[in-house]
C-alpha cells in the first residue's frame, strides 16, 4: 500500500484546539459532527464502543459513550482524517460477559471499522478480548482495570500479555487496590479489615491487590468473603459481624456495594465501607451507601483538570441527560488516541482497508502525547503509564473529593 506516513503522537494539538470546535458538538446525544466544509468523499469509518447502555450501570456506559461522541464530533469538524466522516457505533453489553463478546463479533465484521472503545466491566473485557485480537482489532478501554488482563494470572512472578490488541487509558487495580489499603491503614488508621467481593474478575481482582498491600502495612484482613450474585445478604453481614472489623472493604460495584453498606448498618456493622472506583457513582449512596464510607477512583476529577476543562464544556453545551461519569475523560482519550492512530497508519494515499487494522495497533503502542488526563503512553503490556488515584467520601448524601491517595 506503499509508504506508511508517520508524526509523533500528540493530543496536545487536539486539546489546544478544543475552544475552536466545542460549537461543532451537535446535539443531545448526536454521534457524528457535520464536519463543514471536510471532504468525506472516501466514505465513512466506524469507531466502535462496547459499555453497558441499559441495567444497572447504565449511567457509566451512557457516560462513555456520550464522550466518545464528544471526541468523534470534534475529530469530524477539524477534519481528521482527511476524506473520511467518522462515526460511533455503539453496542450495549448490558454487562454480560456473552452479550459483550457477541457485539465484539458484529463490530469485528464491519470492514470499515478501525477500531474499538471499551468495555466497562474486566468480566465483559475477557470475553471481548479474544474476539477481538482475533480479528486484529485494537481495542481501548477506558474502564476496565483488571490487573489480569493485561498481565495475566501471574502479574508479579510471570507476567503475560496475551492480546497484543489491548490496551486502556486507564490505570489497573495493582494501582488502585493498594491506594486503598495505604489510604485505608495509614490515614484513617483502620487495620482490622473484613474484605467482602462479588466473584467477578474486577471484583476479586482489587479485593486481592487491597488485601495483599494491607499486610505490607502492618494490617490484617479478618474475614475473607466472596459473595457472588444471589448471595444471601444476612450471611455476608454474618460473617463480617462476627470478625469485628474496624473497616470493610467491597471489591465490587454500586448496585451491590450501597445495599450492603446499608445492611451492615443494620445488622451492628456500623464500621465505614471502602471501595474502588466501582462504588464511586451516585448511585450507591442512593442504593444505600452510608455518610463516611470511602471509595477510590483513578485519575484525578476531569472537572479539576485544566486540559479537561474545554472537554467538560462541550459536553455540557451537547445537552446529554446522563453525566459524565468517572469514566467520561478517560474514554474521551482512548477516542482520541483511535483516531489519531489511525491518520496515522492510512496509506499514502489515504485509503482505508482493513488490512491496516495491525498498523493501528503499531501505532497505538507507539503512541506518545498529552491526553485531558495527563500524559498518554503505553506500556509493553499496554497499561497506560499514568497511575493517579483519588479518595472520596460520601458527605452530605454524596461523593466528595478527599484528595490523591498518595
Amino acid at each position: 500500500m506503499g509508504a506508511r506516513r508517520r508524526r509523533v503522537g500528540t493530543l496536545a494539538a487536539v486539546v489546544a484546539t478544543l475552544a475552536l470546535v466545542v460549537a461543532g458538538c451537535g446535539g443531545s446525544g448526536g454521534s457524528s459532527g457535520d464536519g463543514g466544509d471536510c471532504d468525506t468523499s472516501r466514505g465513512t469509518l466506524v469507531v466502535g464502543l462496547i459499555a453497558p447502555l441499559s441495567g444497572e450501570l447504565a449511567s457509566v456506559g451512557l457516560g462513555m459513550k456520550n464522550s466518545a461522541d464528544v471526541a468523534i464530533n470534534q475529530a469530524n469538524a477539524r477534519c481528521a482524517v482527511p476524506g473520511y466522516h467518522l462515526a460511533v457505533q455503539s453496542q450495549d453489553d448490558r454487562a454480560d460477559p456473552q452479550v459483550g463478546a457477541a457485539a465484539a463479533a458484529t463490530l469485528a465484521r464491519d470492514p470499515s471499522l478501525i477500531g474499538v472503545l471499551g468495555p466497562f466491566n474486566s468480566s465483559v473485557a475477557q470475553t471481548v478480548q479474544p474476539v477481538l485480537g482475533e480479528a486484529g482489532v485494537v481495542q481501548i478501554s477506558p474502564g476496565s482495570t483488571a490487573t489480569s488482563l493485561t498481565r495475566g494470572a501471574n502479574a508479579v512472578t510471570a507476567p503475560l500479555r496475551q492480546y497484543q490488541t489491548f490496551f486502556r487509558t486507564v490505570a489497573t487495580d495493582a494501582v488502585q487496590g493498594p491506594a486503598a489499603a495505604t489510604y485505608l491503614s495509614r490515614t484513617e488508621n483502620k487495620r482490622r479489615v473484613a474484605v467482602v467481593s462479588d466473584g467477578k474478575t474486577y471484583g476479586d481482582g482489587i479485593a486481592e491487590e487491597f488485601a495483599k498491600q494491607l499486610a505490607t502495612q502492618g494490617g490484617q484482613v479478618v474475614a475473607r468473603v466472596r459473595a457472588p450474585q444471589g448471595t444471601p445478604q444476612a450471611q455476608v453481614v454474618s460473617s463480617v459481624a462476627a470478625a469485628r472489623p474496624d473497616a470493610v472493604f467491597y471489591g465490587g460495584e454500586y448496585p451491590e456495594g450501597g445495599p450492603l453498606s446499608a445492611a451492615l448498618a443494620a445488622g451492628g456493622v456500623s464500621v465505614p465501607v471502602m471501595g474502588g472506583d466501582g462504588v464511586v457513582n451516585p448511585g450507591y449512596v442512593t442504593a444505600g451507601g452510608r455518610e463516611g464510607d470511602l471509595g477510590t477512583s483513578v485519575g484525578p476529577p476531569p472537572e479539576t483538570l485544566p486540559a479537561a476543562r474545554e472537554f467538560v464544556e462541550a459536553y455540557r453545551r451537547a445537552g446529554y441527560p446522563e453525566s459524565i461519569g468517572s469514566y467520561g475523560a478517560f474514554t474521551y482519550d482512548a477516542a482520541n488516541v483511535l483516531v489519531d492512530s489511525a491518520v496515522r497508519s492510512l496509506a499514502e494515499d489515504g485509503e482505508w482497508t482493513p488490512t491496516l487494522r495491525p498498523e493501528i495497533v503499531r501505532a497505538v503502542q507507539g503512541f506518545h502525547g498529552d491526553g485531558i488526563t495527563g500524559p498518554l503512553s503505553f506500556d509493553r503490556f499496554g497499561d497506560v503509564s499514568t497511575d493517579a488515584v483519588t479518595v472520596y467520601r460520601v458527605q452530605q448524601g454524596r461523593w466528595a473529593v478527599v484528595g490523591p491517595a498518595d
